[in-house]
């Protein structure tokens, strides 16, 4: 996948008397090895790429190439309308990577209904309990996959209910009293 490492094996000639040159294609960091078997080369872009290895004892020298796929990796980010209130929906807006080759994997956090989708886009979430949500998005392809994961405030809906000394006579004062 894109921006991760990849490890290269030489499969050739070995010895302390031979010398390596890779070169790794369009869009390698490094772009260039000296090493037997490198290890960590990341590619910035995804497609084919032309890894071409020189092994050399300084009189001789034999090249050979190999093309490689590199799969594009996800960006992975969403928005949602929290903070929002217990019992009140929640909407949550994928901002990453978008299309049919991709799916979506949500996990809402503690006290969410429903607790997991696999919509771009869902809403209609609905807390039943107050406080930080660790919320968690992935998105993936057939090769690749990014999770991002992010904290919504959910704040508790306050009870309200009340009581009065009701009913009294015309013109006699009426109490109330916060119950909730």
């Amino acid at each position: 996948c894109q921006d991760a490492g990849v490890t290269f094996t030489n499969t050739g000639t070995t010895g302390a008397s031979w010398s390596y040159s890779w070169d790794f294609g369009t869009g390698a960091i490094p772009q260039t090895s000296t090493s037997e078997n490198p290890a960590g080369v990341m590619y910035a872009t995804p497609g084919t790429k032309t890894v071409t290895l020189t092994i050399s004892n300084g009189y001789c020298s034999q090249s050979a190439t190999s093309t490689i796929t590199i799969y594009e990796t996800p960006q992975a980010s969403f928005s949602s309308t929290a903070p929002e209130c217990t019992g009140l929906p929640v909407d949550f807006t994928n901002t990453g990577s978008t299309g049919s080759n991709w799916t979506y994997s949500w996990n809402f956090g503690t006290g969410a209904t429903p607790a997991t989708s696999t919509l771009e886009n869902p809403t209609g979430i609905v807390y039943s309990t107050s406080g930080t949500k660790q919320v968690q998005l992935t998105i993936s392809n057939a090769n690749c996959s990014k999770t991002v994961t992010q904290t919504i405030d959910i704040n508790q809906t306050p009870t309200v209910t009340f009581t009065s000394t009701a009913p009294v006579c015309q013109d006699a004062g009426v109490s109330f009293t916060n119950t909730g």
